[in-house]
């Protein structure tokens, strides 16, 4: 059988997807022009650039709620990373979206988070105010289209216009530092949002059984969600972790089939959103305020969450202070960039156990 070119695959790309998919044909330029790859298409491409980054590495040592250095077996920010983008990539494929495009999203998604998860964004977004503020997400496109420079051309992974623009989703802090081609903003792909999704699925999902693991409730405790019910109806008998797989199943086949109807009802690209059923909002925002109440909010997890949010900001404090203690690199940019701008830039690249590791 002949090797398939990129040619092959965007043609696969034109017959076999929904009309309302992305074509990585038309992904946009990248800011500094590069020939097309023989093999692989742009959003192939873009994923690829993705996972193979540093900031994509360091996700193994960042926190998703356990701290990651508390037990080899919670989620950090990679698994979590993994776990949406494989959920995206199998929603994507049963709605005959761009599954490229949604892996290379997916796996980029949360690049931007500092040590101590919403914590540790907090506590840059406080310590950023007059300079710009600080979110995760804007941070992730901030990597990807400057400080994450593999190639020494200042443009970062020089990744597609489609892919920086459904990174770019959420609220940004006004007078954060974004690339001028990316403004105004423009509405990201339908990829972008189903991702958004598939990143809740997985989050209540998995933060449930990593409570469960930690201790911060017991399984009798989840037996009061009727989602939880539902699942273990399906999986019974069996295991907790055999209940989250099947909670997993309802989510991705609600969100799969409530999409695929409002897709198939004639509407037009701008009036379709991935969306799950109203009886499936209600029972997945149940399981958020149980997860809120009873993990998130917990002794347990907020006294290391706290504490690491207290050290960012006296690491922020010191480095600012003396910012000859700085990496050459890193202290380069200040003229351009500023300094709070590049500490910041700075703590928010760092894992918990080397935030941990620096004196204070």
């Amino acid at each position: 059988m002949p090797w398939r070119r990129r040619e092959d695959l965007e043609d696969f790309e034109l017959r076999e997807l929904s009309r309302f998919a992305a074509r990585s044909r038309d992904a946009g330029p990248r800011r500094v022009p590069e020939p097309e790859d023989p093999l692989r298409t742009a959003f192939q491409r873009d994923r690829d650039r993705i996972i193979h980054s540093s900031a994509f590495r360091r996700l193994q040592h960042k926190t998703q709620v356990v701290a990651a250095y508390e037990g080899d077996h919670f989620r950090s920010r990679m698994t979590h990373t993994l776990e949406v983008a494989q959920m995206a990539r199998s929603a994507a494929g049963a709605l005959r979206l761009n599954a490229d495009l949604c892996e290379a999203v997916a796996l980029a998604h949360d690049l931007g988070h500092p040590p101590f998860g919403h914590v540790g964004e907090d506590a840059l977004d406080a310590l950023m105010a007059g300079h710009g503020g600080f979110k995760h997400n804007a941070q992730g496109v901030r990597i990807v289209d400057l400080l994450e420079d593999r190639y020494g051309h200042g443009h970062g992974l020089n990744l597609t216009l489609t892919t920086r623009r459904c990174l770019l989703k959420g609220a940004i802090p006004a007078g954060f530092p974004l690339s001028p081609d990316l403004l105004p903003r423009a509405e990201p792909a339908l990829e972008a949002r189903l991702v958004d999704l598939c990143d809740k699925i997985a989050y209540l999902c998995h933060d449930l059984d990593d409570g469960i693991r930690a201790g911060a409730f017991a399984e009798e405790d989840a037996r009061r969600l009727e989602l939880w019910r539902m699942a273990a109806a399906r999986a019974r008998p069996g295991p907790h972790h055999r209940i989250i797989s099947e909670m997993i199943a309802l989510l991705i086949h609600d969100l799969v089939e409530t999409t695929a109807a409002a897709l198939d009802c004639g509407a037009t690209p701008e009036e379709v959103r991935p969306r799950h059923s109203d009886t499936m909002v209600v029972l997945a925002q149940e399981v958020l305020a149980f997860l809120r109440d009873r993990f998130y909010r917990s002794e347990q997890v907020l006294a290391v969450m706290h504490g690491g949010g207290e050290r960012i900001g006296r690491v922020f404090r010191r480095l600012c202070a003396r910012p000859e203690e700085l990496p050459t690199h890193v202290r380069a940019r200040v003229p351009r960039d500023g300094l709070e701008r590049v500490v910041c830039d700075y703590i928010a690249g760092m894992t918990d156990r080397f935030l941990m590791s620096l004196p204070e």
